[in-house]
């Protein structure tokens, strides 16, 4: 079986797929490892190794698709919804099995069990939760795994067939319009898509691996304790006493929002996912990390510095994700722009600017934990809906808290900057 495994980064996480690669290295010397780029250099480095791709160079989608799709999609969609592309374009080199994995992924032991599978089965995938917890005690709310996803895209092993093909051509057709991270209407990225592939592909082509070493991650920390077996081999079972109890070999961790900038400090820290707890056992897995993060510091900064391609306008203004989701409103309106990244006369840019959008401000780093006071604009707003119900009575507050539901979302907020003709 010729087989290979990818991750896809911007750029300046070059250094952390490398550290991904390399402990891939340490269990399977045999098995080919690209690196797929999602933005571009200025200048392309002289020493950029051969299984560093530039996805816009190789992935099948025109060049207006290409723009339309790395303006309208922030960093995080626009990286997952290319995966099918690379997925397609590896087949395309040959490759019987491949494997993908997040960059922020480490390998601790042999992947042989997932090629084994894949030599029977279409696509396999890993859930985010693996056990039945009726009283569900995980700090990850049940509604945000609905919301989300049943299984997490951090992993997908797929096998060349046809029925691969075609899952792969609905895949990407869906994710060049429905890549983003949107509650209201279902969206989350690459991965609430793969909810379908049960019905698609049944049991006879999809295989669920339901393993606790396959894909640990923040979310399920709540479920899986990590110990050293006798053979100092890191396994897995369940910290939980709601299931039959287990022990499998920890094969990968997903070490999703971590700060990696103060991992090569031996600082164990989060940038994101909040409320969840560091449970004891999961230093013998991120001491490793960490380690590993020390180890190719040299790697690691080697790119971190870079600056995302799609993250600024032609000169170089910020484009906020409103930005994003309004040019997305306006294209499905029928407006379409050339070149949304241009900042001449006659742009998208031109038209957000003249309604006073183009701010210093990032505006996309300000969420409840940084903005200040924000218990007091909480509170504020309370009055303000209170007062609203008085004025309006039960009957109209109630239809217009419904309304509000038809302006939740940027694309529906068209109006600020074009006006329709009846």
């Amino acid at each position: 079986m010729n087989k290979c495994i990818f991750t896809i980064v911007a750029k300046n996480y070059i250094g952390l797929g490398q550290i991904l690669e390399q402990s891939v290295r340490d269990h399977h010397d045999d098995i080919d490892f690209y690196i797929f780029v999602a933005d571009e250099f200025t200048v392309m480095p002289n020493d950029l190794k051969s299984n560093i791709i530039i996805a816009k160079k190789c992935l099948e989608y025109t060049d207006s698709e290409w723009t339309d799709m790395s303006f309208k999609y922030d960093l995080t969609e626009f990286c997952t919804s290319i995966k099918p592309g690379c997925f397609q374009h590896l087949f395309d080199k040959g490759y019987d099995a491949v494997v993908y994995f997040d960059p922020d992924i480490y390998v601790f032991s042999p992947l042989t069990n997932i090629f084994d599978k894949l030599v029977n089965y279409d696509i396999t995938l890993t859930p985010q939760i693996a056990g039945i917890h009726i009283n569900y005690t995980g700090e990850h709310p049940e509604w945000a795994m609905n919301v989300n996803g049943i299984f997490n895209l951090g992993f997908c092993g797929m096998r060349s067939t046809k029925l691969t093909a075609n899952i792969l051509n609905w895949w990407r057709v869906r994710l060049m319009s429905n890549a983003y991270m949107d509650r209201s209407i279902g969206d989350f990225t690459d991965q609430k898509w793969m909810d379908w592939m049960p019905g698609f592909l049944g049991n006879d082509h999809l295989y669920v691996f339901r393993e606790l070493g396959m894909n640990m991650a923040p979310w399920n920390f709540f479920e899986r304790e990590i110990f050293v077996r006798e053979d100092n081999q890191l396994f897995v079972r369940y910290r939980t006493n709601d299931n039959p109890q287990r022990e499998d070999a920890l094969v990968f961790l997903h070490f999703a929002g971590y700060d990696y900038q103060k991992m090569k400090e031996g600082i164990i820290s989060r940038k994101r996912i909040e409320n969840l707890q560091e449970y004891d056992d999961l230093s013998l897995a991120t001491n490793i990390y960490c380690k590993a993060i020390i180890q190719h510091q040299a790697t690691f900064d080697k790119y971190i510095s870079y600056p995302y391609s799609y993250a600024t306008y032609n000169n170089g203004d910020r484009i906020a994700s409103f930005h994003r989701r309004l040019y997305h409103g306006m294209t499905e309106a029928g407006i379409s722009y050339a070149d949304p990244f241009a900042t001449d006369k006659n742009t998208f840019h031109s038209q957000i600017k003249k309604k006073k959008m183009i701010i210093s401000t990032n505006i996309d780093k300000l969420n409840k934990r940084n903005i200040e006071g924000v218990d007091k604009k909480k509170r504020m707003i309370g009055i303000l809906f209170s007062l609203l119900y008085r004025v309006m009575g039960y009957k109209r507050y109630s239809l217009f808290i419904k309304s509000l539901y038809n302006y939740c979302r940027p694309e529906l907020h068209t109006f600020l900057i074009y006006k329709t003709k009846h």
